[in-house]
């Protein structure tokens, strides 16, 4: 007997009552706590850079010190990160004005709910940050050896963790002070009887906490997070200027985008120039949101404050930060003239980061500096450009200069014309603004046009001229080795984002300019989220346009696609994730429909993943399906499609294996002497660090030199160990040399015109001979 439906309805009522009257209180709650998710996503996207800052400023000290410690410098960190976070976020915005939008309020009273941050936006954001993290961690390379930047800062990062200071002792007396050694190796200089690493000290310091965490792992892995961290700060800069619900789409664009996933899966020092970068943004834009809440003046100020430390602690990570930090002076100028009351504490900050960056340089990495002094002369008169600039604003400090600078922008003079009527001449201020909107367009069409009237060479390194000559040859080019294809820089900028990106960058920079200058022709009435835009508008153009004109770097791709990394690429995705909401927000204005102004919406985010994802990916479809007959058509399509991209392809496998290997072979008591250039280039770090021997060069020196420093390594009291790529290279003295290291791995293809397929194949070979023939040990690591 079937039972009633009667029966069957009421233990569903009595279940569903409980759950409805659950949903109905969390939507209740969610209602009175409409601020939550905003504070949450602030706060969130914040936090990356304020914990970099709390660990980078300690940790320069103890490093100037000699003293790099784990356990003092972890003391300091933990309450030094609490007291910045609490500082920080206790009072944060949970909404942000865009332009249209009235200035910021203070928080709405109980009864009134104001738009917030939709949760699942936060979420959102959060989950593909922490999924752009994990992928990189899955397919991050190996550089252990030092072939190029990365492999220097994760050496770098080791010794100072291992010893607690940037001087690396050469130990001639472990070669019985032979003259003649070479002791440098690539990215490594001598300075006195020791060696100091080129780069500065700013990743290193956070690599060497993944050293601390785990080891030599602990520290590749350290590149994951940081770029998963900056893909988090830039969602959060998205979020702030141009709206919430397009932060998901900037992590996407950006998680997507080739060069940041290089420069996230290797020890590169961009990611955390963007983590310090837009977090520092994200402070500033946060302290004049807040500071148009009275009762909230101090938090505004206290923001501001760490706003500016951490843009100024980018130079700690990177000397050309100093570049992109060019224009905030002016806007600082013009923030003073203003009355802007956080104008100081952004000022102070700002200071005090660049000259932690500054004095670290010159007191840890002055050789160098040294060596990139062609580079800061012409940094150097970009500062007195922008110099003079920042004083012809500081006049307008005076109302009266003020007054007579707003007539002169808003009169308009009369001509006679033709007929002898007088015609009015348009004002100086509506020049101004179509001014802004014709340079975007105009700069577009110089790069884009720049290949046909101009080809930039200039090369004068040996090595890379012989490298761009063996790459022409192999992709069967014209053979000119001093050429350095900066004229084709836009061109990378389409390989990797895509042309739909760049032309909405290009029209979002025109309008978002007028808007600017407008509001900056009426200071006082001008809306606050002009004053949010102002400060990054001016350093993405600036980045964009000096980095095209002069990317000064090898021209070889992926490689060259880490110049691109800081600022052109995230800041032409903010530009034209915000001509896109633009775009959504006219077609609302003209009375299309919800599906519609969606739709609008949809097609931007799809017209600029799509081209990234393809060159990302590379994928293809094969000839042949790898399942069964009688599968399903998706199956069998799914199957052929293989993803042959760099982004799904890690690089340097196997290396720290063959490290432990070689440390192994060298053993204990030796004096490591390298007898060519490229292996002592590639080792003498590694050797030194992570094997914990002595290690010099002798490259070019012939067979009776090489004879004479293995007798004065013996005399010393020593091991010697001779290492080379070939066999005849460690054959002078009549030992039987063998391999200790075999390497074959992927490494990072050098392409000239266009961006890179798939990984190049790479093999490493080093042949040793000990003339004491004990040749075995304990490993180094």
């Amino acid at each position: 007997m079937r039972p009633s439906p009667a029966v069957l309805v009421a233990p569903v009522a009595s279940l569903a009552a409980p759950v409805a009257s659950a949903a109905s209180a969390i939507r209740r709650r969610y209602r009175r706590w409409w601020w939550l998710p905003g504070r949450l996503f602030a706060g969130i996207t914040q936090l990356p850079a304020l914990l970099a800052m709390a660990w980078l400023v300690p940790g320069t000290g103890m490093l100037l010190g000699g003293r790099l410690l784990p356990l003092p410098l972890v003391i300091i960190f933990v309450p030094l990160a609490v007291a910045l976070c609490y500082f920080a976020m206790r009072q944060l915005p949970a909404s942000w004005p865009r332009f249209r939008d009235l200035p910021a309020a203070a928080p709405a009273s109980p009864g009134r709910r104001r738009a917030g941050v939709p949760l699942g936006a936060v979420l959102t954001t959060v989950a593909i940050a922490a999924g752009f993290a994990v992928w990189q961690a899955v397919a991050r390379s190996q550089q252990v050896l030092v072939a190029t930047d990365p492999g220097v800062y994760l050496q770098y990062g080791y010794w100072i963790a291992e010893h607690g200071s940037v001087r690396i002792p050469q130990n001639a007396s472990a070669f019985g002070y032979f003259p003649g050694l070479n002791f440098e190796s690539l990215g490594f200089f001598s300075a006195g009887d020791s060696l100091t690493p080129a780069y500065m000290p700013g990743l290193p310091l956070v690599l060497a906490a993944g050293v601390w965490l785990g080891g030599i792992q602990g520290a590749l892995l350290m590149a994951p997070v940081i770029g998963g961290c900056a893909v988090l700060s830039f969602a959060g800069l998205v979020g702030r200027l141009v709206g919430p619900r397009w932060a998901p789409a900037g992590a996407l664009v950006l998680a997507l985008v080739l060069p940041e996933q290089y420069a996230s899966r290797t020890p590169f020092s961009e990611p955390l120039v963007q983590v310090l970068l837009f977090g520092g943004l994200c402070l500033v834009i946060d302290s004049q949101v807040v500071s148009q809440w009275r009762r909230e003046f101090s938090a505004a100020m206290t923001l501001a404050g760490f706003g500016g430390l951490a843009l100024g602690l980018t130079v700690l990570v990177s000397i050309g930060s100093l570049s992109i930090l060019l224009p905030v002076f002016p806007v600082l100028a013009l923030m003073f003239v203003a009355r802007r009351p956080h104008a100081g504490p952004l000022g102070l900050g700002l200071f005090a980061g660049v000259g932690c960056g500054l004095y670290a340089g010159l007191a840890l990495a002055r050789p160098y500096l040294s060596s990139l002094s062609s580079q800061l002369h012409l940094f150097g008169l970009c500062a007195a450009g922008f110099g003079l600039i920042t004083a012809l604003v500081a006049p307008l400090a005076f109302p009266a200069v003020r007054a007579r600078v707003r007539r002169l922008f808003a009169g308009r003079a009369q001509v006679t014309g033709l007929r002898g009527d007088p015609v009015a001449l348009p004002s100086l201020g509506a020049v101004a603004q179509w001014a802004v909107v014709l340079i975007p367009v105009a700069l577009l069409a110089i790069f884009a046009t720049r290949p046909y009237f101009q080809t930039v060479r200039g090369q004068t390194d040996p090595f890379v001229i012989r490298e761009v000559s063996s790459l022409q040859r192999l992709a069967r080019l014209p053979v000119d080795g001093r050429r350095q294809y900066y004229e084709s820089s836009l061109d990378w900028v389409f390989w990797y984002l895509g042309v739909p990106t760049v032309l909405l960058a290009c029209g979002g920079a025109a309008l978002l300019g007028r808007r600017l200058v407008r509001a900056g022709l009426d200071w006082r009435t001008s809306p606050i989220a002009a004053r949010m835009w102002g400060l990054p508008f001016v350093i993405i153009g600036w980045s964009v346009v000096t980095v095209l004109w002069d990317p000064a770097v090898l021209p070889w791709q992926p490689w060259a696609s880490h110049r691109l990394v800081p600022v052109v690429l995230p800041g032409l995705i903010l530009l034209g994730l915000w001509m896109s909401s633009r775009l959504k927000a006219r077609a609302a204005g003209i009375g299309g429909a919800r599906w519609t102004v969606t739709l609008v919406g949809v097609c931007c985010v799809l017209a600029m993943t799509i081209p990234p994802l393809m060159t990302s990916l590379n994928p293809r479809l094969t000839a042949q399906p790898s399942v069964g007959r009688y599968s399903s058509g998706l199956s069998k399509f799914l199957s052929r499609v293989r993803l042959d991209g760099v982004g799904t392809s890690a690089t340097y496998g196997e290396s720290l294996a063959a490290v432990r290997g070689l440390c192994s072979a060298i053993g204990p008591d030796a004096s490591v002497v390298f007898v060519d250039a490229a292996t002592a280039n590639s080792l003498s770090q590694v050797v030194r660090g992570m094997c914990g021997q002595p290690a010099a060069s002798v490259a070019g020196a012939s067979p009776q030199a090489v004879k004479q420093v293995v007798t004065s390594i013996e005399q010393a009291g020593r091991r010697p160990v001779l290492l080379g790529s070939k066999r005849s290279g460690v054959s002078v003295l009549g030992v039987t040399p063998r391999v200790v290291l075999s390497l074959q791995t992927s490494g990072d293809a050098r392409v000239l015109t266009g961006p890179p397929a798939t990984t190049w194949p790479l093999r490493y070979v080093v042949w040793m001979a000990s003339p004491l023939g004990s040749e075995s040990g304990t490993a180094g690591i």
